[in-house]
C-alpha cells in the first residue's frame, strides 16, 4: 500500500469515475487503472464494483475509505510540518556539547539566544566526545559542541576558537612563579585530572610531557568543578583550559612557558544544514565564542 494509490483511489470515490480521476490526479487512465490493480492486490480484497462507466465501493472499499482519508491527511500534515521546519526558524534542536564545554561557554549565554530565538527549543545534552558522535551519527543530536579535530566521513566540522591551556596551583604556590623559567618543573606534584574518556585529559597529560615531567593521577574526576576546589586547599596540582579555569576561585592560574590551546568548535551531519533552528544556533555560537576568544 502506497500513498499515491490511497490518492487515487480516494479520488475515484470522489469523483465517481476512473476518467475523472485520472484527470484530477494529472496521469493516464491506464497507469490509474494499474496502480488501483495493484492496491486491491496488496490489500487481497476488491474495492470498486464496476457497473458500465459507474463505479461504486465494495465492502472492502468502504471499510478502507475513512483510514485512505486519515492516512493522506496525515501525509499532507507532516510534509507541511517538515517545509515550516525547513524554511522556519522554530522548532526542537538537540545539541550535545561535552562537560569542558557546556557550563563555560554554553551555558552562561544560552539566555541570551532563547531570548533572541524563542520559538527554538533547545535540548542539551552533556557527554564525552565518542558517546556525542555516536548519538550525532544515529540522528539523535542535530550538532555536538566538541574538541576538534573529529575524522568522520559523514560528519562537517567548523572551527569556534582557540582556548589557552594554564596551570591551576593554590595561591601562594611555589610554581606561581614558573612563568619565569624555561619549563615547569612539576616533579613532587600531584596531578588532578579529568576521567578516562574526556578527551581533554589527552592534552593534560601532553602538556605535563612538555614540561618534561611524567606524572601519575593521585585524583581523577568527571568535572573541574570538583577539582578546582581541591586545588585551592592544596591538595594538588591541574592542568585546565582558560574557558574553565577562570572559575576557579581561590586558585592562581599560571601560564605555560610553551603556549598550548585546544580548538574547540562544532560538527553536524552534512545533511543538515539546511534546518533553520541549526543555522541559527551555529551564527549565535559563532558570535559567544568570539566574545569568549576575546577575553581569553
Amino acid at each position: 500500500m502506497e500513498l499515491h494509490q490511497l490518492g487515487y483511489f480516494c479520488a475515484i470515490v470522489k469523483t465517481g469515475s476512473f476518467t475523472k480521476a485520472a484527470e484530477l490526479e494529472g496521469v493516464s487512465q491506464p497507469t490509474l487503472s494499474q496502480q488501483i490493480r495493484r492496491l486491491e492486490e496488496s490489500l487481497g480484497a476488491e474495492l470498486f464494483a464496476r457497473q458500465g462507466r459507474s463505479v461504486r465501493l465494495t465492502h472492502a472499499g468502504n471499510s478502507l475509505y475513512p483510514f485512505a482519508q486519515e492516512i493522506l491527511q496525515q501525509a499532507r500534515k507532516a510534509t507541511a510540518q517538515v517545509r515550516h521546519l525547513e524554511t522556519d526558524v522554530r522548532g526542537p534542536l538537540r545539541v550535545g556539547v561535552i562537560p569542558t564545554i557546556l557550563p563555560y561557554l554554553i551555558a552562561p549565554y544560552l539566555g541570551e539566544f532563547s531570548a533572541e530565538y524563542p520559538e527554538i527549543e533547545i535540548l542539551l545534552s552533556e557527554d564525552v566526545t565518542e558517546r556525542l558522535v555516536e548519538r550525532l551519527q544515529a540522528c539523535d543530536l542535530d550538532l555536538i559542541v566538541v574538541s576538534l579535530p573529529l575524522h568522520h566521513r559523514d560528519v562537517v566540522c567548523s572551527a569556534l576558537m582557540r582556548d589557552p591551556l594554564v596551570l591551576v596551583t593554590a595561591k601562594n604556590h611555589r610554581l606561581t612563579e614558573a612563568i619565569r623559567e624555561s619549563h615547569l618543573d612539576l616533579h613532587g606534584e600531584r596531578l588532578l585530572l579529568l576521567k578516562e574518556g574526556h578527551c581533554f585529559r589527552d592534552d593534560m597529560l601532553t602538556a605535563c610531557k612538555h614540561g618534561r615531567t611524567e606524572m601519575s593521577p593521585v585524583f581523577e574526576s568527571e568535572h573541574f568543578g570538583t577539582i578546582f576546589p581541591l586545588v585551592a586547599a592544596g591538595v594538588g596540582v591541574t592542568i585546565a583550559p582558560m574557558m574553565a579555569a577562570r572559575y576557579a576561585s581561590e586558585c592562581t592560574l599560571v601560564a605555560l612557558p610553551k603556549p598550548q590551546f585546544r580548538q574547540i568548535g562544532y560538527a553536524r551531519l552534512k545533511s543538515g544544514g539546511t534546518f533553520k533552528p541549526l543555522s541559527a544556533f551555529t551564527k549565535w555560537l559563532r558570535q559567544t565564542a568570539k566574545r569568549a576568544e576575546g577575553q581569553a
